[in-house]
């Protein structure tokens, strides 16, 4: 932007952009592309409101600012309160941007204590003072959703309709949306085609096939292995399920919730501890068989995201109920085959889509990818991230794109799938 403003209309802004803090450059950064956790969360809520409440508080006086501030906002707060922690776990979570703009954060410090310095005491006492502030995000945002409680009884509630928009206000909507779709994806996208154009002919090369063939490797394995978990682990829960069985349920999907700095952590202690046991049994052990392995990449990412699966396939079998398993069981089924002849396939469309948000989230992580590949391995997102820390911008367009392109068509695969089925609504 500077360059273009510079060239075309004798614009200087170098100077003052660089007074600008890093700190700032990183918010806008989080901000722009962390506004949809909030913002689906909030636009879902309100597809199911009832639109009473606001009729009601209409009627009783008062314009459409009141209205909001009054009882909108109030209302979106529990949906609001959790996109805003799951933000807020994400940018615990970050390393990418935190490296690149020289921020001293928690996840760096665990990078440069244990890869730096070679320090793992001092990386797994920092990775517990996060792993306690995250605690304390999550005992906070579960304290606010408790004082803010309310349930709607009756079942013909009327929905909420949405009112076109016009003059003024269709305007700003428009610009706003439109400000948030530029700057979060066309314009990055753009320049990134731009560096691909520059860098075309000499942009694929052999280091990127092979972190492009590993990447789609790994991410599938871990994805397979998280909803084969996830299947089972939600089955049991509902065929043998008490309120022990719902907490150890519960307990498997805190994983999300862990920056990924301080699970790789207690995965490299886990895995070193693993060999060693392994090699005090096996006199012929190699010693670092496990630990240096893709297997602890896999285990890594399978417990990272573990809580997607888990949730997908739960309200997938949330909206089956127990009708089919326990008329299967009554006509002499057992329990294994009826989840997968009558159960499974009821469910696979949440089980397709858990996988797809599982794979994409896969593909685009950093920091387990950083701390816990083999040697002279590279994914694609630890590709882009050497280029950028080289400054060597151009060069991260490549891999970057892939990332993009390799989620867009497992979406993609997964609409024509599921269009091409037979559509099949259980009548209870």
């Amino acid at each position: 932007m500077q360059t273009f403003l510079r060239n075309n209309f004798d614009l200087h802004l170098a100077g003052f952009s660089a007074r600008i803090p890093a700190a700032a450059w990183a918010i806008w950064i989080f901000s722009v592309t962390l506004f949809p956790y909030v913002y689906l969360l909030t636009r879902a809520f309100l597809k199911n409101q009832s639109a009473a409440l606001f009729e009601n508080a209409l009627l009783l006086g008062g314009g459409r600012l009141r209205l909001f501030l009054r009882v909108g906002l109030p209302l979106l707060w529990p949906s609001a309160t959790a996109g805003m922690t799951l933000a807020c776990l994400e940018v615990l979570n970050d390393f990418g941007v935190s490296s690149y703009y020289g921020l001293n954060t928690f996840t760096t410090a665990i990078f440069a204590a244990w890869f730096g310095m070679g320090d793992a005491d001092t990386a797994v006492k920092l990775a517990g003072i996060l792993l306690a502030l995250v605690l304390l995000i999550l005992l906070a945002r579960k304290a606010m959703h408790n004082a803010r409680r309310y349930h709607i009884v009756s079942s013909k509630e009327k929905r909420l309709t949405p009112q076109r928009a016009r003059g003024r206000a269709q305007a700003a909507i428009i610009a706003l949306c439109g400000a948030a779709c530029l700057t979060g994806f066309i314009l990055p996208a753009l320049q990134l085609f731009y560096w691909l154009s520059l860098t075309w002919e000499d942009a694929f090369t052999s280091d990127i096939q092979r972190a492009l063939g590993y990447t789609l490797l790994v991410a599938g394995l871990a994805t397979c292995s998280v909803m084969i978990a996830a299947a089972g682990t939600v089955n049991a829960g509902r065929m043998f399920g008490g309120r022990l069985a719902a907490m150890r349920a519960q307990a498997t999907t805190i994983g999300y919730s862990i920056p990924s700095a301080v699970l790789a952590v207690g995965v490299i202690s886990l895995f070193t501890k693993a060999d060693r046991l392994l090699g005090a049994i096996m006199l012929s052990h190699p010693g670092m068989l496990l630990s240096m392995s893709s297997a602890m990449l896999i285990f890594a990412y399978a417990v990272r995201f573990f809580s997607i699966g888990y949730q997908a396939v739960e309200s997938g079998f949330a909206k089956t109920g127990m009708i089919y398993a326990e008329v299967s069981r009554t006509l002499g089924r057992g329990v294994t085959s009826t989840f997968f002849l009558v159960e499974l396939p009821l469910v696979r469309h949440a089980v397709l889509s858990g996988a797809a948000l599982v794979f994409i989230d896969i593909i685009k992580e950093l920091p387990l990818s950083l701390l816990l590949r083999p040697f002279n391995t590279e994914t694609l997102g630890t590709t882009a991230y050497h280029f950028a820390n080289n400054e060597v911008l151009e060069e991260t367009a490549l891999p970057s794109l892939c990332i993009i392109l390799a989620g867009a068509v497992f979406i993609l695969l997964t609409q024509v799938w599921e269009k091409r089925e037979k559509k099949y609504v259980p009548a209870h």
